[in-house]
């Protein structure tokens, strides 16, 4: 049987091998890979000429351009170890770590926007940001953060607001829904099946005038506009204490009320005297 031989030009270099059998990769015969003209093996330089790769189904999954996005991932990722995007380093440990720095306005670590798409049949909870913390193993002293933040000037230019938490809220003109409540900020009934905290605040707010401020407020609200205002009002449905707001009161009553017993009062001005009415 006659030898296997492939028609071509020689390699040029005084043998008559073909150069595809030239720069076959077989360990035993000491080929390094096929060479391409650059002059690189071919596993260094792997090039796709349509900037797709597909999975078996034919569907496009990474697609590669020479300009942003660069990258793009079609269908679901998931990733068994950690992630980082940014070229800098984060000093802390993290399963995903988005450290960097961005020129352009609006310039944030993570931005996100959900849309719930849920069909007329089921209920459809949508959440921007969506987690939970959960201390776990045997350290010697454990701290749990739901959310852990900080918001920080450091910049010679001038800083109108600074805000740990900024929140908005609203609807667009196409909800048209009934829309029962919305809070700003709603903390939840909490559920202690452990361990049971000595101490528990819904809102803690701590020193807030230190190093110099100019005017500090532990808490502070502007007046509103509505059908009914209340600005301020604690305890049970007949609360314990409730203040009015939507304008200034009338001259000889003040919005401020008092539950004395389990009736709400509110302060009457007569003369030099003070009486009280009841809600």
């Amino acid at each position: 049987m006659g030898r296997l031989k492939l028609f071509g030009e020689p390699e040029g270099d005084g043998t008559n091998d073909h150069s595809a059998l030239s720069n076959l990769g077989y360990a035993q015969s000491g080929h390094t890979g096929f060479v391409p003209s650059q002059g690189e093996a071919l596993i260094e330089i792997l090039r796709l000429t349509q900037n797709i790769i597909r999975d078996s189904e034919g569907t496009n999954r990474l697609t590669f351009a020479p300009t942003s996005p660069h990258i793009t991932l079609a269908g679901d990722l998931r990733v068994t170890q950690n992630a980082r995007f940014g070229a800098e380093t984060s000093p802390y440990t993290a399963i995903v770590s988005a450290v960097g720095s961005l020129d352009t306005q609006i310039a944030s670590a993570l931005y996100g926007l959900m849309r719930g798409t849920g069909g007329a049949d089921n209920n459809q909870v949508t959440a921007g940001l969506y987690g939970g913390a959960v201390a776990e193993g045997t350290p010697v002293a454990a701290f749990v953060f739901g959310l852990y933040f900080s918001a920080l000037h450091a910049t010679p230019s001038l800083c109108g607001q600074l805000a740990g938490i900024y929140v908005t809220m609203g609807s667009y003109a196409a909800g048209t829904g009934a829309l029962t409540i919305a809070r700003g900020l709603h903390i939840a009934a909490a559920g202690w099946a452990g361990s049971k905290p000595t101490t528990v605040c819904g809102i803690d707010v701590e020193q807030q005038g230190g190093s110099g401020a100019g005017t500090a407020y532990g808490l502070r609200m502007a007046d509103q506009t509505a059908a009914t205002v209340r600005l301020l009002e604690l305890g049970p449905a007949t609360p314990y204490l409730r203040l009015l707001g939507g304008g200034n009161p009338p001259a000889d009553k003040s919005n401020l009320y008092l539950k004395f017993g389990s009736t709400l009062y509110r302060v009457v001005k007569t003369g030099t005297s003070m009486t009280l009415e009841a809600a």
